[in-house]
């Protein structure tokens, strides 16, 4: 009875939930239709002027105010209605529309408009539109001028080498600064119309001629099946493209750096672009992805592979520790040297709580403070994070609510996780830490063997558009195991794109930006 009431509410909400174009189909375009549809909102404008000599021809030139440059409006279209001689001889709206759109009023990007929810998506969009009432139509030019922030250093991808450039929130902008890397013919970009009141433009693009032909078009068939209310978030386009929806780890790169976005194009992946957001995506992607940095490729290629060795044992140690301290201190006491023994037993003495929930509490502790230090303002969160961290250890040792090895083994942990470069698999990695601290409480060592061999097979299960997760490294021929993976060869031998994507030309003669 509650499952069948609860579908017909949800059957009944989403019917309420209509495109709102519906209701102005097939309306004609006029002054009073825009008014009576936007007399609430204050910031539109609505200025009427008369064209001709003879005072006959007259129109309605409406905008939002704030959205436009006015400078440019004032230019380029006010100027020439009331100025040019040509204009002022017409007779009609017919011919004031033909002058105009032949060019008396020049401007590079104008539009005839002949239906009204083309009119009010240009409106709304930043464009000025003229509307004319006696013909039912109007043209509309883009004069977008909104505030908008300017390009700066990326906030979540710092780099001591290489590219600062990042992404920002108007679209053609991100679009124009991955034109200018990669001018090429064959580079595409998409684009969709997303939502049905926030008409968000999503931006698919990749190289014609490297993309893999069946991976662009699954990915367009999957935006464009998409049915919103509305687009906020750059995460409802990340859904539609997840393989595993109830995964935790991240199936969709995500990044706000330029340099790595067009890499990625020139190894014939496909990248997303969404209006208002400053982060693009990147698929398809595998695991040895998630462990690259764009400073790789800017440093000598020992460094480089020493640093990705690093990162790549970094985080089994932080996955690892905290479940085998547990192990090992509550199962497998004879593993521990004598002397380490005495001393960990010594620390021990006075501590009321058993060793997991020790572990637990400082888990958890250490997930409250992170995301206290997210939260708060960056000057205060950095000082709450560092002084909340040693003040609460400290005080706890003091006290003996938690012993010192405890400490440092979840600090250990904590500090090793950050050296992922994708934030999403940092995430995912502490997750996973918790399900093994369970694990071992239940088995020891067996346990955690367990749950890591759990967590094998559910990677091994991923697979994003065709592509393994754990690819190369699960490919039965080996191939590319070593090529840009777990080290970083040198340049003049990456002449290849990753094999696993199935580019359309696999050779890159050293093509690669990054």
């Amino acid at each position: 009875m509650f499952w069948n009431k609860k579908k017909k509410q949800d059957q009944n909400m989403k019917e309420q939930d209509h495109n709102p174009d519906d209701d102005i189909k097939g309306k004609a375009i006029s002054t009073d239709i825009l008014v009576l549809l936007l007399s609430e909102s204050k910031d539109i404008i609505f200025n009427h002027i008369t064209v001709n000599h003879d005072k006959n021809v007259k129109l309605t030139v409406t905008f939002v105010d704030g959205m436009v440059n006015s400078i440019q409006m004032e230019n380029d279209i006010l100027k020439p209605l009331v100025q040019e001689d040509a204009l002022g001889m017409v007779q009609d709206e017919k011919e004031l529309i033909n002058k105009i759109m032949l060019g008396s009023v020049y401007h590079s990007q104008r539009a005839f408009c002949d239906n009204l929810v083309d009119c009010i998506d240009k409106l709304l969009s930043g464009s000025v539109l003229l509307v004319f009432d006696d013909t039912n139509a109007a043209i509309a030019f883009e004069t977008k001028g909104f505030d908008k922030r300017g390009i700066t250093e990326p906030t979540n991808e710092n780099v001591l080498k290489g590219s600062k450039e990042s992404f920002i929130e108007v679209l053609h902008v991100n679009t124009a600064l991955v034109r200018r890397r990669v001018q090429t013919y064959d580079l595409k970009m998409h684009h969709f119309t997303l939502g049905r009141r926030t008409k968000t433009v999503v931006c698919v693009v990749y190289l014609e001629k490297l993309a893999n032909p069946g991976i662009v078009a699954e990915i367009k068939k999957r935006i464009s099946g998409l049915s919103l209310g509305g687009v906020v978030s750059i995460g409802q386009i990340e859904n539609v493209l997840r393989s595993k929806k109830y995964s935790v780890f991240p199936q969709i790169l995500n990044t706000e750096k330029v340099d790595k976005f067009c890499s990625g194009i020139l190894e014939g992946r496909v990248r997303i672009i969404v209006d208002g957001v400053p982060n693009t995506l990147i698929t398809p992607v595998d695991i040895s992805s998630m462990m690259q940095a764009s400073e790789d490729y800017a440093s000598n290629f020992i460094a480089s592979s020493f640093s990705r060795l690093l990162r790549f044992f970094a985080t089994f140690i932080s996955l690892t520790l905290p479940a085998a301290y547990i192990s090992v201190t509550s199962f497998h006491q004879e593993m521990i040297p004598s002397e380490l023994a005495s001393s960990i037993i010594e620390s021990k003495q006075g501590v009321p709580f058993s060793t997991f929930i020790e572990v637990v509490m400082m888990l958890l502790a250490f997930e409250v403070l992170l995301e206290a230090g997210l939260r708060l303002p960056m000057a205060v969160g950095q000082a709450v994070s560092i002084v909340g961290a040693l003040v609460i250890g400290e005080a706890a040792i003091t006290a003996n609510i938690l012993s010192p090895g405890v400490v440092i083994i979840i600090a250990t942990a904590g500090i090793t996780g950050f050296v992922i470069p994708s934030q999403d698999m940092s995430n995912a990695i502490r997750l996973i830490r918790m399900v093994l601290v369970f694990f071992s409480v239940l088995g020891g060592l067996f346990g955690v063997s367990i749950g890591l061999i759990l967590l094998l097979y559910h990677l091994c299960s991923i697979e994003i558009f065709g592509v393994p997760y754990l690819s190369p490294f699960v490919s039965t021929e080996g191939k590319g195991m070593f090529d840009d993976t777990i080290v970083r060869r040198k340049w003049d031998t990456l002449n290849k794109r990753p094999e696993n994507i199935s580019p359309r030309d696999p050779v890159s003669q050293g093509d690669r930006n990054v």
